[in-house]
């Protein structure tokens, strides 16, 4: 497992065709407005015992944590949402952009290893849209069978080796009101991870 978590993540949006679900209210953007991506527990189906997300060294807001809870249903499910540091822009798609950069102790790979191998998946969230992972299946169709699964691992291990997802690629799906085309709600929320060994250059 590398010593260094580096962060580093894309976004990029594109028009779709949306629907609401009862009583939640969408966010209306227009072009440029920030687009608030919210973290939420660490869960697992192997342990059922969840975790805060900032219990591991992910990149932290320089604001500070706060407690994002918006609704009655989210303090029901017992969600522990929380801001992010990630900068999301309506409509500005952004190539490779480096979180943060930080040394990991003895003690944060044991959790992250941990966290694995106990099948641990970060949860975020965008307009109580939950971040889902695209997986293809491969079957005898064309193309394979596509579905999704809500967040997405910790990390992987391969071939008895520990790598951590510190790079994401953040697809948001977007849809222009009808009544004001200047207006945009968040319809579709994809997260792919993946794990880099060195993304940027060691500064002089």
């Amino acid at each position: 497992m590398a010593g260094r978590l580096l962060a580093i993540a894309s976004a990029v949006s594109a028009p779709a065709l949306g629907f609401y679900l009862p009583g939640v209210a969408p966010i209306e953007y227009q072009d440029g407005n920030r687009v608030d991506l919210k973290v939420n527990k660490l869960t697992s189906v192997k342990t059922q015992l969840p975790y805060a997300y900032y219990s591991l060294p992910y990149c932290k807001p320089n604001e500070g944590i706060q407690d994002s809870v918006e609704n009655l249903g989210e303090i029901l499910e017992g969600d522990l949402i929380e801001n992010s540091p990630y900068e999301i822009f309506m409509r500005v798609n952004e190539t490779c952009k480096v979180l943060c950069n930080q040394n990991l102790t003895p003690e944060h790979k044991d959790k992250f290893q941990s966290m694995i191998n106990d099948e641990y998946l970060v949860n975020w969230i965008i307009d109580n849209l939950p971040g889902a992972t695209r997986y293809v299946r491969r079957t005898g169709v064309v193309g394979g069978q596509t579905t999704f699964m809500n967040g997405f691992p910790v990390g992987i291990v391969r071939s008895g080796r520990y790598y951590i997802h510190n790079h994401v690629k953040i697809d948001l799906k977007y849809h222009q009101s009808p009544d004001d085309p200047d207006q945009y709600s968040v319809v579709g929320f994809e997260v792919e991870p993946y794990s880099m060994t060195q993304a940027v250059r060691e500064s002089s």
